[in-house]
């Protein structure tokens, strides 16, 4: 069936609900294919409505019945809802459906995973389940009764009682639908518990299926209480209900959803043991946990008003759960990583057809709003309050938001207000990080004379997608000033850069200082400071910033890529005399020094290029990576295995932050080696190795010189059994491959038994890996966008969510040279150009395209 033509939904046209609901009563008879849900809902006139219109929700759904305070009632009803006449006074609405949740494989609603009922109802996915006001400021109490011939079966908030084949549960809290969930299924249960400092105990539970996963909670579970204590330690908020529940679920679109009281995770975003999960899966899922169950607060007792607010509850959480990391395992880490994510993904958004203010004007398809802008350019707001208004008064500030909004459904102007009353800032101008698209480009030149320094600052945001004009935006640029020996002689300084230009000027100085600039990335903004290759050593050697001290040594590799892909120039002495001198400093932290050693990706290099006025050749790109990364380990052989001896961890493998330090410098050490011994000591790693990290560290860098097919089939052969561990398996061939041999790879992993569209995990881990291998990607065939273009046509009838997203690999088309484009173009026409193509993939082609 063609799908109707896509709505565009404004922000401007917000109206409160004509009816409130106070109280929703589910009954779900579970069937395979035909669900029954029994539906009682107390409506009442919202006395702030413009309209009494009486419109319901509801996708997908066959209406059996409906009645009006007991009484018959024939609804008109349409593909998208139903609407009736009601009184106009509070009444009781009641509805039966039937769905089918087997064949649900969009995985949004109510649908099965692996004989598993489970729910996805973020952000327009209750629709599926039942008739309703499936919009966020429709808050109510819910309960809910399950009949079923499975052993667990669970709701949100607490169990009120149980027999055989039924359960019911009550949450007490009012909640949008969106935070409706159930799961039913023959489940296990790792369990703990937790005491507030409320005094409630809480019964905490992992459930999983039985057998293997069982082994693989423990981390997640400790990781649960470290953020209840954390989240009660410094934002002082309790958990709030007498049981909290997490389900690990294999099919699932995102990574995980915070359901009030019953949080359901993608299996990948739970499940951990040293023999299957590396360093950065544990450290993944800590965050995963924290951030999902932070929401406790941050969106699920305090939502937002309308989906154009989504930043405020994911922007927050996502800098909760970026503090509770750094507090977890150390913030110069953690602020580096976040600021690799931020240029790599958010910019690159900024600067294309995708990109979109951090609060949107309008939308099609609001799942296709859930993207790094909303969430992590979101969390850099979050930051940037903070440093303008200090600690004391970011505190003053939360205090007032959540006693002022607690059960409320609330808004970016509610959230800036408290900050203004707690701390008389005035914020109009800085409002604009919420409105205003696009990544500012701060400029910086500087002078000296007499003992003044000045420091002049340019501030300019490119036109993006219905934005041409921009207005000055209130960037804090943190700076700190060093002398010529390395010693810090100004100490970190927040300047308030508010004007297109602005110089600021320090006193009293013995000399011109070396200027660290937007230190801690105290701004998502890009920084054109010019300076030479000495300037940049000097800080990467010098710098008390760690940040900044990371950051020069990443421009210096920048530029000397750039000088190889354009002129074949050889590197300068001095960029590897300076990893030479990070990676020799055993004061420093090994996960900092393997941060350092680390080169800018492909794609941060062809971005870079195109900043430059330059068309970007992958292939030459990826030559250019290949070749210094060579020159590195030769520089560097004599001190490489020393390194590497000192980074080996002893004893029982751990997930903390020491040793995955460690494990992180050792296996960036391992793949630099592997360049000159031909792999000699990654294939003793490989046969050594007792848990994950080493494992797969060793097959990649095996795999990155050519080598490796003997441990990749007995990978296959040791790993066919554990699914996730083989998503692990089927990424790593296709990141590997060769440029000119990528489409291949993926195809023939397609055509693997143990691939399937219908996981997005599986489909993720083949071909988010193409897109994430550039030169293989932008190979001059044309091969992979084919490939990719095919795959997503057929994934579209299944699992347009997914589609969409991964749609987003083709948004940089218009920065290659002809030949890309018109391949990229046409792979783009083929998929707008598919019969009854999803509104998500629809919105997204029709975006890039342009």
């Amino acid at each position: 069936m063609q799908n109707a033509a896509p709505q565009t939904i404004y922000l401007k046209d917000y109206t409160p609900p004509a009816y409130l609901v106070d109280s929703v009563h589910l009954t779900f008879k579970l069937a395979p294919t035909t669900t029954r849900v029994i539906a009682r809902i107390a409506f009442r006139p919202n006395p702030q409505a413009q309209s009494r219109e009486f419109f319901l929700h509801g996708e997908q759904l066959r209406l059996i019945s409906a009645a009006i305070d007991g009484q018959p009632v024939t609804p008109d009803v349409t593909p998208t809802g139903l609407t009736c006449a009601v009184p106009n006074t509070p009444f009781i609405f009641e509805s039966e459906v039937e769905i089918s949740p087997q064949t649900n494989t969009a995985l949004e609603g109510l649908y099965m995973s692996n004989g598993m009922y489970c729910t996805q109802c973020e952000a327009e996915g209750f629709r599926k389940i039942t008739y309703y006001p499936d919009r966020p400021d429709v808050m109510a109490v819910f309960t809910v009764r399950i009949e079923g011939d499975l052993p667990v079966l669970l709701s949100n908030g607490n169990p009120v009682a149980k027999g055989e084949g039924w359960a019911e549960w009550h949450d007490p809290w009012p909640k949008p639908a969106y935070l409706f969930a159930l799961v039913g299924g023959n489940l296990v249960n790792h369990a703990d518990s937790f005491t507030t400092m409320e005094g409630r105990d809480v019964a905490l539970n992992i459930w999983v299926r039985p057998g293997d996963d069982e082994h693989k909670c423990a981390f997640g579970m400790g990781a649960l209480k470290a953020s209840m204590k954390w989240d009660e330690d410094v934002y002082g908020r309790a958990y709030d209900l007498d049981i909290f529940n997490i389900v690990a679920v294999d099919d699932f679109n995102m990574g995980a959803m915070e359901n009030k009281g019953l949080n359901i995770f993608n299996s990948s975003a739970v499940l951990a043991s040293a023999e299957t999960a590396t360093d950065a899966n544990f450290e993944r899922i800590e965050a995963i946990i924290a951030h999902e169950y932070f929401h406790n607060w941050t969106g699920n007792r305090i939502t937002c008003r309308d989906w154009f607010q989504l930043c405020l509850k994911e922007g927050l959480t996502v800098f909760r759960d970026q503090q509770f990391t750094g507090d977890m395992r150390g913030h110069a880490a953690k602020r580096i990583d976040d600021a690799v994510v931020l240029r790599a993904h958010q910019f690159r958004e900024d600067g294309g057809p995708l990109a979109h203010p951090v609060r949107p004007a309008s939308f099609v398809e609001i799942n296709n709003f859930y993207t790094v802008t909303v969430y992590e350019k979101g969390a850099e707001i979050i930051g940037m309050l903070k440093r303008l208004v200090g600690d004391d008064g970011y505190k003053k500030a939360l205090d007032l938001y959540f006693d002022r909004h607690d059960g409320d459904a609330a808004t970016i102007e509610d959230w800036l207000r408290v900050f203004e009353d707690a701390t008389g800032r005035d914020l109009t101008q800085f409002a604009l990080w919420y409105a205003q698209a696009g990544t500012p480009r701060v400029t910086v030149t500087d002078a000296f004379d007499n003992g003044n320094y000045q420091l002049t600052l340019t501030q300019m945001t490119p036109p993006t997608p219905g934005q041409p004009e921009k207005a000055a935006m209130h960037i804090p640029v943190a700076v700190g000033l060093l002398d010529n020996a390395g010693k810090e002689i100004v100490p970190t300084r927040i300047l308030e850069l508010t004007e297109p230009v602005q110089t600021f000027t320090f006193e009293g100085l013995a000399g011109k200082p070396v200027a660290s600039i937007l230190r801690g990335f105290s701004a998502p903004v890009i920084l054109d400071h010019t300076q030479t290759n000495a300037q940049r050593a000097f800080l990467l050697a010098h710098d008390t910033d760690p940040f900044n001290r990371w950051d020069a040594g990443r421009a210096l590799a920048q530029d000397v890529l750039h000088d190889m892909v354009r002129d074949d120039k050889v590197p300068d002495a001095a960029f590897f005399d300076g990893l030479a001198a990070v990676l020799r400093d055993d004061r420093l932290d090994p996960a900092f020094r393997a941060l350092v050693l680390g080169l800018p990706s492909q794609d941060d290099t062809a971005q870079a290029l195109v900043d430059a006025g330059q068309t970007p050749d992958p292939t030459a790109i990826f030559q250019a990576h290949e070749a210094l990364g060579l020159q590195i380990a030769q520089h560097l052989q004599d001190t490489l295995p020393r390194i590497y001896a000192q980074m080996a961890v002893t004893g029982p493998y751990t997930p903390d932050a020491k040793s995955a330090g460690k494990r992180a410098l050792g296996n960036r050490v391992l793949a630099l080696m592997s360049k000159i011994d031909g792999g000699r000591q990654a294939a003793a790693q490989y046969a050594e190795a007792d848990n994950m990290t080493q494992q797969l560290a060793a097959l990649g860098a095996l795999l990155n010189i050519g080598k490796g097919l003997d441990e990749l089939t007995a990978f296959e052969t040791q790993w066919q059994h554990d699914r996730l561990v083989m998503d692990k398996w089927f990424g790593l061939q296709v990141t590997c491959a060769g440029p000119e041999n990528t489409a291949n790879v993926a195809a023939r992993l397609t055509a693997h038994p143990a691939f399937t569209m219908k996981n997005p995990n599986r489909f993720r881990a083949v071909f988010g890996a193409l897109k994430a291998n550039a030169a293989g990607f932008h190979d001059p065939s044309g091969a992979s966008y084919d490939l990719l273009a095919d795959w997503l046509i057929k994934l579209d009838a299944l699992n347009p969510q997914t589609t969409a997203r991964m749609v987003t690999s083709f948004d940089t088309w218009k920065r290659y040279d002809t030949n890309r484009q018109d391949k990229m173009r046409a792979a783009l026409g083929r998929i707008a150009g598919t019969p009854s193509l999803s509104r998500d993939t629809t919105e997204m082609v029709t975006r890039i395209l342009g």
